[in-house]
C-alpha cells in the first residue's frame, strides 16, 4: 500500500519565508527606487534650483551654520524673527476667515509679507557676500569649483 499522508511544512518554516520574501522585496524596492532617483538628495521636494540655496548648498557645512546664525541674528536684529512670521501668517488666517471677507486687507498682508520675503533675500545675499570676501583665494577657488560641479549635476538632471 502506498503512504498518502500529506507532508505540510511547520508553520514557523512558513513564516520565515513570508518575511524573508517581502524582506527581499523591501531592499529590491528601495534599491531600484535609489536607482531611478539618483538617491536621496535628488528628490523632488528637495530639489530647490534658486539661486540662493545653489550658492549655499555648495558651502561646507560649517560655513551654512555660520551663515544660518549669522542670518538668525539678522532677523533678530530687525525684530523678524521666526515667531513674527508665524504672527503675521495667523493675522491672514484671521483676514481670510473675516465675513465679509476684505479683498484689500488681504493683498495688503501679502505685500507687507512679499516686502518682508525681499528683505530677508537682501540680507541672505549680504550676509553669504561677506562670507565669500572674507575667504582666502584658495579657499574661494575651491568654493567655485564646489559651485562648478553643482552646475553640471544640474545641467545632467535637466537633461533627461
Amino acid at each position: 500500500m502506498v503512504d498518502t499522508t500529506k507532508l505540510t511544512t511547520p508553520l514557523w518554516m512558513r513564516l520565515t519565508l513570508f518575511v524573508s520574501v517581502a524582506l527581499n522585496v523591501l531592499v529590491i524596492g528601495a534599491a531600484v527606487g535609489f536607482v531611478l532617483t539618483d538617491g536621496p538628495d535628488r528628490r523632488p521636494d528637495r530639489e530647490r534650483t534658486d539661486f540662493g540655496s545653489f550658492y549655499m548648498r555648495s558651502l561646507s557645512d560649517a560655513d551654512r551654520r555660520a551663515l544660518r546664525r549669522d542670518f538668525e541674528s539678522g532677523l533678530q536684529r530687525q525684530g523678524r524673527d521666526r515667531g513674527a512670521f508665524i504672527m503675521d501668517l495667523r493675522a491672514t488666517l484671521d483676514t481670510l476667515r473675516a465675513s465679509p471677507f476684505d479683498q484689500d486687507a488681504f493683498v495688503s498682508a501679502m505685500a507687507e509679507q512679499s516686502g518682508a520675503r525681499v528683505q530677508r533675500e537682501e540680507m541672505g545675499r549680504q550676509i553669504l557676500a561677506n562670507r565669500i570676501a572674507a575667504m582666502t583665494d584658495a579657499e574661494r577657488a575651491a568654493y567655485a569649483d564646489q559651485l562648478e560641479e553643482r552646475l553640471s549635476d544640474l545641467a545632467k538632471r535637466v537633461r533627461r
